[in-house]
């Protein structure tokens, strides 16, 4: 199909489905990255019609073959998290070879870095029926939330591709290059502080906690918070990093049901602020072990309803 009226008519029929479907595939990954412990943000979305015409236009692809009509990305913190979310997401779906830019850069090149999938449903899935692989498949894009900066600004600016780039004044290219190498380097910067930070005891704490907090809930915590409070209960734990980690994945693993559970159910008006911050696992862990010498140790620093709305979300009373 290349006539132009016929895509938009075509589209105007399509396009929900396509949405739900790249939809489907947003959220199954954010699930399955999230269970790892893995912080992000998973958006998904079908090309509006103007873009679907302006694609078809060059030339390259009839309706039926365009290979992005719908796209989910997958942002994460970290490098070395983004190979974790792809087997992830090769677990989930048919996936084609991943299309790693970086792999695709020489030495000496830099420039948009992104990993990007296409993906169908396996034929066995039990969405396979609404979306049939043979003709649903979106394109995932998995990025660092540096390289999703880079490619969001660029993109507006002046980069689409590699063949757009070709176009403009070799200076401006060199110019939108070197962003993009500083935001290279800017992550594999973070990549070593997040390995160095955790030999601080209090962050290497902050650190185990995210790995469950987050298969909770992708609230994005306040960390100076954190630090204050771990800092605070770790005398109740014997100043032991190692006693605080056994602990607390002890405790997660027995109370996981319930604690899925409570941040599903979680209202805003009624939880405590500190249930979105990862050391709530460490204030339910001591009140579950010994609720007066933890509610005695808080009421020193913090209001004693916050506490008890934390108690209270978990099924515990203070009366």
């Amino acid at each position: 199909m290349n006539d132009t009226e016929e895509a938009r008519k075509a589209w105007l029929r399509d396009c929900q489905s396509y949405d739900l479907f790249a939809q489907l595939i947003a959220d199954r990954v954010k699930v399955a990255v999230q269970a790892l412990g893995i912080w992000c943000e998973t958006t998904a979305r079908a090309k509006d019609v103007p873009s679907l015409v302006k694609k078809l236009l060059k030339g390259k692809h009839t309706y039926d073959s365009l290979p992005d009509k719908a796209g989910a990305r997958c942002v994460v913190r970290y490098l070395s998290e983004l190979n974790q979310a792809v087997v992830r997401a090769r677990d989930l779906f048919v996936c084609s070879e991943p299309d790693d830019k970086l792999q695709e850069r020489k030495h000496d090149q830099v420039g948009y870095i992104s990993i990007h999938l296409d993906v169908r449903l396996k034929e066995d899935d039990e969405k396979a029926s609404d979306f049939p692989p043979d003709r649903y498949w979106a394109e995932l894009q998995i990025r660092t939330m540096s390289q999703h900066l880079w490619a969001e600004m660029a993109h507006d600016t002046v980069y689409k591709n590699d063949e757009t780039i070709v176009a403009v004044p070799d200076e401006i290219k060199r110019r939108v290059n070197l962003m993009a190498g500083l935001l290279e380097v800017a992550d594999h910067e973070f990549d070593r502080l997040n390995e160095e930070l955790a030999l601080d005891p209090a962050i290497e704490i902050y650190k185990k906690l995210e790995s469950y907090y987050y298969r909770l809930t992708s609230r994005r915590p306040d960390p100076e918070l954190s630090l204050t409070i771990i800092n605070m209960l770790m005398p109740l734990y014997g100043n032991d990093v190692t006693e605080v980690a056994q602990r607390i994945a002890a405790f997660f693993k027995a109370h996981e049901e319930e604690l899925v559970h409570v941040y599903e159910e979680a209202d805003d008006w009624r939880v405590s602020a500190f249930l979105y911050q990862p050391e709530a696992l460490m204030l339910l862990d001591r009140l579950e072990t010994d609720d007066l010498e933890m509610r005695r140790l808080w009421n020193e620093h913090f209001p004693e309803k916050e506490l008890e709305r934390v108690a209270n979300a978990f099924g515990m009373s203070f009366d």
